[in-house]
């Protein structure tokens, strides 16, 4: 049985196990089942291009196609243009499609599991392009929803996706714990036989980061977890043949086959191997899996001194990857056969093979290099703090509607109030009215005074949020970054591939460490407290703000010119205050300015107010942006001209600083001619 035949099987038992409803699920029709079935063949066969125009042609001349039937079509295709044709963008496609079905039949109740798996579907295709953050957005939006519904079988399937993510960043340990905890989660499935296939594969990766971690006894541990739970499932479910259950333990064996050759225990890793490789080099089976274990074996048969067995093995592989293409099986094939030439005492070929292996290791390096530095947990978490934030706004927004509600209702109790006294002396019946208005009166001023302390209350929270991530987060990347000082120390013994990584960590915890700082400075500037003034040189800051950057502008040829229409400016303001928005908007203008270029700090004042403007010509701002350029969070940031990272804090908290002075920050820009923003306050200000 193929694997695409296994994950529609699969997912179908899954959605049957996560229906907590109780309503009728969608059903797929035996004629498009029939479809499918014939499509897998056909790619069984080898003919995958002639199995996907085949499904794709009978799709677009059916007709009365269930919800099931448009679902499991566009699964099968995604999981083919994936794994067989690296197609991603044809991927994502398939998972948009069944977010369309899922709007278009309202089926998000009893089919919430769908949602999860089409989020799930969306982030692995963008991972798989490099686009990691988008990738993240979508693992977040798959968790919420399965948090929301309280599912833990969707959350068995997001938290295995996250441990893939995680594998692939060598956070080995990290991935590990999200294994485990995806195999907890799918307790909470019915038992069918995706429950079992899952559980078993999870088992397996999880002993695969272990052994990756040189945690060579837990490995081992979790490899006979799954083996033991393979042969206790053993032909357990009805329609299905021993083939999956035989490639699942076989896989296993060449997994348990790393800790033996880590161990020196040659010949029983090159059992497991050989066990492994005769089983899954059959059609219908797991032959990714085979040809790795190939390449295990020729490093076996080196480490053993068995030129000659190694090189029969190295041919096979040759002969194997035209119909079972492996980027990494390639790479390791290169490097093996230089070192093969390179005993055998042939330059020229053992040249040839490490030039080739060079070039492709180099590649798939940089490829990978950004997924290495992206933090998918930092950011969902951040995503979630986001979401926090959000709720606090829209309860804020809420109380203000119940605390307008309330001045009406207590307008017109007081009108009620005139009226009756008014009219007081007409009869005891208007009198015990006018007590009960007046009660109803305090009552509602008691209100309003409670709404009021929370409106305030819910600020304050959204301070403590701020500081809380800030705090959180500085101390541990303080001190990861005081490690790689240390190492960068010692940087005598490493090579210049390991220098360069520990540069990448450090600039990493320092852009960090920034942030955090700035988060400190936002939650101080949206809290209510008078700040302190004193009369400030205008001119005399701001020239010190402009020598302080003239540094920072070297280093891009970049020159800081002044232009200022009156010798002594001076104001009634907070020094630090203002220093800081000088300085975000020529740190901004740098930022986004290109080499060689002039930027203008303008400073100008009449009988009240002082105006800044910073002027450069720049990237300018798209118009899409504008909007956004001040808010807190702000999804506009952009790298700079020299890559240099953007935090998105600076403007909002320049604002915030703007507004405590009794003063205005905007700008004018057009996108690719450059940006002026402008700064103004009174000169004094209460």
């Amino acid at each position: 049985m193929s694997w695409i035949r296994i994950f529609i099987i699969a997912l179908s038992c899954l959605l049957w196990a996560c229906n907590k409803t109780g309503k009728t699920l969608p059903v797929s029709t035996p004629y498009f089942d029939s479809v499918l079935a014939k499509a897998e063949r056909i790619h069984d066969s080898g003919y995958k291009t002639r199995a996907i125009n085949y499904v794709t042609n009978v799709h677009a001349h059916a007709t009365n196609l269930s919800v099931a039937d448009e679902m499991n079509y566009y699964t099968y295709c995604g999981e083919i243009f994936k794994k067989d044709f690296k197609e991603y963008d044809r991927y994502i496609l398939c998972a948009d499609s069944i977010v369309m079905i899922l709007e278009k039949t309202h089926q998000l109740t009893n089919l919430h599991y769908r949602y999860v798996q089409a989020y799930n579907m969306r982030a692995d295709g963008l991972f798989d392009k490099g686009l990691y953050n988008d990738a993240y957005d979508n693992y977040y939006i798959a968790k919420k929803l399965a948090k929301e519904d309280g599912d833990q079988c969707s959350l068995s399937a997001y938290s295995y996706s996250l441990g893939m993510v995680l594998y692939k960043q060598q956070r080995y340990l990290e991935a590990a714990g999200h294994f485990i905890a995806s195999y907890n989660e799918a307790a909470a499935c019915t038992d069918n036989f995706l429950y079992f296939y899952h559980k078993q594969e999870v088992l397996d990766n999880t002993g695969l980061c272990y052994n990756k971690a040189l945690k060579y006894d837990s490995a081992m541990l979790y490899y006979k977890k799954a083996i033991a739970y393979i042969d206790s499932n053993y032909m357990r479910f009805e329609n299905k043949s021993e083939n999956p259950y035989i490639s699942a333990k076989a896989v296993v064996f060449g997994n348990m086959a790393d800790v033996y050759l880590a161990l020196n225990s040659y010949d029983t890793a090159r059992a497991l191997l050989e066990k492994s490789i005769s089983i899954n080099l059959q059609k219908g089976y797991t032959n990714d899996d085979a040809i790795l274990d190939q390449v295990k074996l020729a490093n076996l048969y080196f480490s053993t001194n068995k030129t000659a067995d190694a090189k029969n093995v190295l041919d096979k592989i040759n002969a194997e990857t035209d119909s079972i293409p492996n980027e990494q099986v390639t790479l390791s094939w290169n490097k093996l056969m230089w070192h093969y030439y390179d005993l055998e005492k042939d330059p020229v070929k053992a040249y040839k093979y490490l030039q080739a292996y060079v070039s492709m290791n180099d590649t798939l390096q940089n490829r990978n290099k950004s997924m290495m530095f992206t933090d998918v947990d930092s950011r969902i978490r951040s995503m979630e703090k986001q979401y926090q934030i959000n709720q606090l706004n829209e309860n804020n927004s809420h109380e203000k509607i119940y605390l307008a509600i309330a001045c009406l209702i207590a307008v017109m109790a007081i009108i009620i109030v005139f009226l009756v006294m008014k009219n007081v002396g007409r009869s005891r019946d208007n009198v015990k009215k006018l007590r009960a208005l007046n009660n109803s009166v305090y009552e509602q001023k008691e209100k309003l005074q409670i709404a009021l302390a929370e409106l305030e209350a819910k600020d304050n929270d959204k301070s403590r949020i701020l500081r809380s991530v800030a705090h959180d987060v500085m101390n541990p990347i303080a001190a990861i970054m005081a490690l790689t000082d240390i190492l960068i120390g010692e940087s005598a013994d490493y090579t210049p591939s390991q220098k360069e990584m520990f540069g990448f960590i450090k600039e990493a915890c320092s852009n960090s460490l920034s942030l955090s700082k700035d988060i400190l400075e936002a939650a101080a500037t949206t809290e209510t407290q008078p700040i302190a003034k004193e009369w400030v040189d205008i001119n005399k800051l701001a020239t010190g703000s402009v020598e302080l950057f003239n540094v920072r502008a070297a280093q891009k040829k970049q020159r800081i010119i002044v232009i200022s229409g009156d010798e002594d400016i001076e104001a009634y303001v907070n020094r630090e205050k203002i220093w800081r928005v000088i300085n975000n908007l020529l740190g901004n203008a740098i930022k986004f300015s290109y080499e060689n270029a002039d930027i203008e700090l303008c400073l100008q004042s009449d009988a009240e107010n002082v105006t800044i403007s910073v002027k450069d010509s720049g990237i300018g701002i798209a118009e899409k942006n504008k909007p956004f350029v001040f808010d807190m969070f702000t999804e506009a940031k952009l790298p700079g001209t020299s890559g240099e990272a953007p935090h998105g804090l600076g403007l909002s908290i320049s604002t915030q600083i703007a507004r405590a002075h009794g003063g205005a920050i905007w700008f004018e820009s057009e996108e690719g001619k450059g940006t002026t923003f402008y700064f103004t306050f009174p000169i004094h200000a209460n």
